[in-house]
């Protein structure tokens, strides 16, 4: 009998039925789309915020004091302490080692061009690297900064002479694409019977591949390949530091822990935390002789950016559920309304407060069900055309985030229920009858 009764009253008033189906499915729509995203770009979102820049500064701990004019290292070649470019296959073989997203060596040289003095930087344009007998990474410079703007094109490393050239030098020496322009450096005398303050002049001849535009030092420097700036250097596998794009998780109060004040099951749950700082302790640990710093005006950004999209993304969620809410508690109301006679004669016929409350809880979990299946796959095609929109790459069903769309769904329609049920339970018999 009381299935009858709640079928009859499913299929009866139809139009305020898909009204609240509707209501129901739009709110999970949008819980389920953000679930989606959540779940399968959560890590896209994450490497497209890594197109700031790194985020993890590693030098040698030895290093003597930089001298610095504009952010440009100005020290004579072979001053300073250098780390070993052969160590650094040892960042993918740390524990966070698949959160390393791309790295990049760098050697600054003091060069002459055309009387003018600036700074040659040797890196990794675009790397292969072998970190083991299966395992390939590509890395370099064009993963690490892939918002760079680069007028002509990239050099290719095994091109000893091609470089990019920034925006600010080539307008200071009236360079552009395919000019040639010889390159000048000193080197330390070789020769130990020499006096040491005699110096070995090296040079080379670029061609402009590029123009680069940064709006850092960068459009004042001259990039080339990190083999041909050791060469011409004289310091053959060296490098000056290294620049760590990782993906981390923002930090909070435990994660600017000292490690070595840490109790070990502190310290266990510190290292298996993709902080920034934790991160680049191990770096430090896997080079020897090195010195991990985090860049916290990049790493903290980028955790403001993802907190923030969190909020967003939890606020839009909230408040579908919420207007789906309301639109059920109308919806019922007015029916709870328009059925007063029905409920009036339940009454009089004997039934009690809580079988008159279990029919229209019945009724509202039936369509907060349906309302949910339905939102669940509206939402997953939304995430499916906003994953493709923004990222480029689609996303898949995630059938684990449909119990969470049922549940919800089941939730907000009793929410909803609750005051239209306890309306109806209030309505007398003797007065609905009589009217």
């Amino acid at each position: 009998m009381l299935a009858r009764i709640l079928l009859e009253s499913l299929t009866r008033r139809r139009r305020r039925r898909l009204l609240g189906l509707l209501a129901i499915a739009l709110g999970i729509a949008v819980a389920a789309a953000v679930g989606t995203l959540a779940v399968d770009v959560g890590d896209k979102v994450s490497r497209e915020l890594r197109s700031f820049g790194a985020n993890i500064s590693v030098r040698p701990a030895a290093d003597s004091l930089a001298v610095t004019v504009g952010g440009v290292d100005y020290r004579p070649v072979g001053a300073g302490a250098f780390l070993p470019e052969d160590q650094l296959v040892q960042l993918k073989r740390i524990f966070w080692r698949n959160n390393i997203v791309a790295f990049a060596p760098f050697l600054d040289v003091p060069v002459t061009l055309a009387g003018n003095r600036t700074v040659l930087v040797g890196t990794w344009f675009d790397k292969s690297l072998q970190v083991d007998k299966s395992e390939v990474f590509e890395t370099g410079l064009e993963k690490l900064h892939p918002a760079w703007k680069i007028q002509g094109h990239w050099p290719a490393d095994v091109d000893p002479n091609a470089v990019l050239v920034g925006r600010r030098l080539a307008e200071r020496l009236g360079l552009a694409v395919g000019q040639t322009l010889p390159a000048s450096v000193s080197q330390p005398n070789a020769d130990p019977g020499n006096d040491s303050s005699l110096r070995l002049r090296s040079s080379a001849v670029f061609t402009v591949c590029g123009i680069l535009e940064t709006g850092g030092t960068e459009d004042d420097e001259m990039l080339a390949s990190l083999t041909a700036v050791q060469k011409l250097a004289g310091l053959e596998g060296k490098i000056r530091r290294v620049e760590i794009s990782a993906l981390t998780k923002p930090e909070d109060a435990f994660a600017h822990s000292d490690p070595a004040k840490l109790a070990p099951a502190d310290l266990d749950r510190w290292m298996c935390t993709p902080y920034v700082s934790s991160i680049a302790f191990q770096i430090q640990q896997a080079i020897p002789g090195s010195e991990a710093k985090p860049v916290y005006q990049v790493a903290e950004t980028e955790g403001k950016i993802v907190d923030r999209v969190g909020v967003l993304m939890a606020v839009l969620v909230a408040a579908a559920l919420v207007v789906a809410a309301l639109a059920v508690a109308s919806i019922m109301l007015a029916s709870v309304l328009e059925r007063r006679a029905e409920i009036g004669l339940f009454a009089a016929l004997g039934a009690t407060h809580s079988r008159v409350a279990v029919l229209f809880l019945l009724e509202a979990s039936a369509l907060g069900l349906l309302g949910g299946v339905a939102g669940y796959f509206l939402g997953s095609l939304l995430a499916w055309r906003l994953a493709l929109a923004v990222f480029g790459v689609p996303v898949g069903l995630h059938w684990v985030i449909l119990p969470a769309c049922l549940a919800l769904a089941l939730g907000i329609t009793l929410l909803g229920s609750a005051l239209p049920v306890m309306r109806a339970l209030k309505i007398s018999p003797a007065a609905v009858l009589r009217d």
